[in-house]
């Protein structure tokens, strides 16, 4: 068997056709990254919500973990509250007209965000950027053991999050 697969992958042309096959495999799944399954997106809101608690969730499991490594406790109990929900920055045209009557002068702008066409034919403004928002407040209860230990995890949270420590709440459980 090893001695057939030889003999093929000497032979030139059955190599061209490796080749080519592996480049139609490729071109293949490039295409089908833009032809679209049939189904429909969801709506933008669902987008936004899930994102946010998808950020919400990922924040959690970092701070469990940080947790964890600092005082051991496995079955740590983390909260974790949302300013808002997510800012977008759209991108908009600005049109600035000076006018000058009798010496004196003024200015004028004219914002107007620019528009996109969505999947159902309505129009919705470009985002240029979003931005998740920040944390309003932290609940996390372990097993931490002394006094010491707690002020590490609230630092290493403190640090993380780049929030205030006042927004921090260590608490033990049991008590």
């Amino acid at each position: 068997m090893k001695e057939k697969i030889s003999e093929l992958m000497k032979n030139k042309s059955f190599a061209r056709i490796l080749f080519i096959v592996g480049i139609v495999g490729i071109l293949l799944i490039f295409l089908s990254s833009f032809i679209g399954s049939g189904e429909e997106k969801p709506e933008k809101n669902a987008e936004e919500e899930f994102s946010v608690l998808l950020y919400v969730e990922e924040l959690k499991a970092d701070i469990k973990r940080t947790v964890e490594a600092i005082c051991g406790d496995s079955d740590a109990v983390v909260t974790l509250t949302l300013d808002s929900g997510p800012v977008y920055k759209y991108a908009e045209e600005i049109k600035q007209n000076n006018k000058e009557d009798g010496g004196a002068t003024s200015k004028e702008s004219e914002h107007k965000y620019i528009t996109v066409e969505d999947s159902s034919g309505g129009e919705v403004p470009l985002v240029v950027t979003s931005y998740m928002p920040g944390v309003r407040g932290v609940s996390i209860i372990c097993s931490y053991g002394s006094e010491e230990t707690a002020e590490k995890i609230k630092s290493a949270v403190t640090a993380a999050l780049d929030i205030s420590s006042r927004k921090i709440h260590i608490g033990s459980k049991g008590g």
